[in-house]
């Protein structure tokens, strides 16, 4: 897997159960691609277009995705263990059983989506987050 795709138009494509740790990938758009258990470890995502894509039981710890587009993804059951989710928009996305331990969510976008049984959001940095109310975590969906 070549490690620098910056940039590039990888829509609809599968990297499912591909190692792409410490790739760059930013700017590029995925959207509604298939990266079900993909290993994104340390990988930038900076910006990227994930809309749609499925996340389920990805590893992504470290990674940035900062500013990404992860607007109605499935991310169920993922690893983003100290993840960078600073100003990504996470509305309508499936994160159900993922796992945000120490993530930073800084300003994200949390509008619709699915927190049912997430794990972590007590050590995740929840600043400025929209569409979040901590007390409704249980409740499975954001406001």
């Amino acid at each position: 897997m070549p490690e620098n795709l910056a940039g590039q138009d990888l829509r609809d494509r599968s990297f499912a159960s591909t190692d792409m740790s410490g790739a760059n990938l930013a700017g590029s758009n995925l959207g509604s691609g298939d990266l079900f258990d993909v290993n994104l470890s340390g990988a930038n995502l900076t910006g990227a277009n994930l809309s749609g894509a499925e996340l389920s039981d990805a590893t992504a710890t470290s990674a940035n995705f900062t500013g990404a587009n992860l607007s109605g993804a499935r991310i169920k059951g993922a690893f983003l263990w100290s993840a960078n989710l600073t100003g990504a928009d996470l509305s309508g996305a499936n994160l159900t059983d993922a796992n945000l331990t120490g993530a930073n969510l800084t300003g994200a976008n949390l509008t619709g989506a699915n927190l049912n049984r997430v794990n972590g959001l007590e050590t995740a940095n929840l600043s400025g987050v929209v569409g979040y109310i901590p007390a409704l975590q249980a409740s499975a969906r954001c406001v």
